[in-house]
């Protein structure tokens, strides 16, 4: 199975497209690739967590036909869509499926990256729709609620493999409670 957020990294790493995103948020080209590159799994791994239940996976699947009847499905063309002022519209879609779990993240690729978390915050709202619209173009038709959940674990251990730092943020989030520290604390956060 092909993943997903290598397929999405390929083409935001273009240098005309990273270069657009780094402007749009205001970061250089190698702190943009760097958040990226560990956002991009710890979003599929959220989303994954959110579709292990009924009610989480219909509002990821409500999402994914938003995007498609929206403007277009941004993943059709990423250079267009992050060239776009819809490319900065993606915060209300992150509230919407990730809520509070979304700051754990941000503080997570924050501290590794050195990028602030409202920069970080802003890159993973331009990923987010276009994540989901490579969700949708690869379970097209749409899938029943539990393929999609199916699809997302996958993709998510797919993506924890390629990403060896994000993988261990990811198992720090959803750490027990009783391991301590703040991560640990997180954990009720990400089951939503």
């Amino acid at each position: 199975m092909d993943s997903i957020v290598d397929g999405l990294m390929k083409q935001m790493m273009s240098s005309d497209n990273l270069t657009t995103i780094g402007q749009k948020v205001g970061a250089d080209d190698k702190s943009t690739k760097s958040a990226l590159e560990m956002g991009l799994p710890l979003l599929l791994g959220a989303l994954s967590q959110k579709a292990s239940t009924s009610e989480g996976s219909n509002s990821i699947l409500s999402s994914i036909a938003g995007i498609a009847q929206g403007a277009g499905n941004p993943a059709d063309d990423v250079s267009a869509y992050l060239g776009s002022s819809s490319s900065s519209q993606g915060s209300d879609l992150v509230s919407s499926l990730l809520g509070s779990s979304m700051q754990p993240i941000q503080q997570a690729v924050s501290q590794r990256t050195g990028l602030p978390a409202n920069v970080v915050g802003q890159l993973l709202s331009m990923a987010l729709p276009l994540l989901l619209g490579s969700l949708g173009q690869k379970s097209s038709p749409s899938p029943a609620s539990n393929d999609l959940s199916k699809m997302l674990a996958e993709q998510s251990n797919l993506a924890m493999s390629s990403s060896p730092g994000a993988a261990e943020v990811m198992q720090q989030l959803i750490a027990p409670e009783k391991s301590g520290g703040i991560m640990g604390m997180l954990k009720k956060i990400l089951k939503m």
